[in-house]
């Protein structure tokens, strides 16, 4: 048995970013970036968390959209 101070600790705060989003990604307005920074045709500053962790499938409006709407691409 190892030693308390030989424990492994997992960083698991690197977990809290979402890659892929199960709205986001399959969205045509997403744009793929170097820095890995989420964003879109709607939201060119970044996409709020609520829509790209899937709590909004951005289906009606949201505020800051700029009128476009999720739509699936093709």
């Amino acid at each position: 048995m190892a030693a308390e101070s030989d424990a492994i600790v997992l960083d698991d705060s690197v977990l809290d970013d979402i890659f892929f989003s199960p709205v986001c990604t399959k969205c045509m307005h997403l744009h793929f970036t170097a820095d890995m920074k989420h964003t879109c045709d709607a939201f060119p500053d970044g996409i709020p968390e609520e829509i790209w962790k899937g709590d909004n499938d951005h289906t009606k409006p949201y505020s800051g959209d700029n009128g476009l709407l999720f739509e699936v691409v093709e």
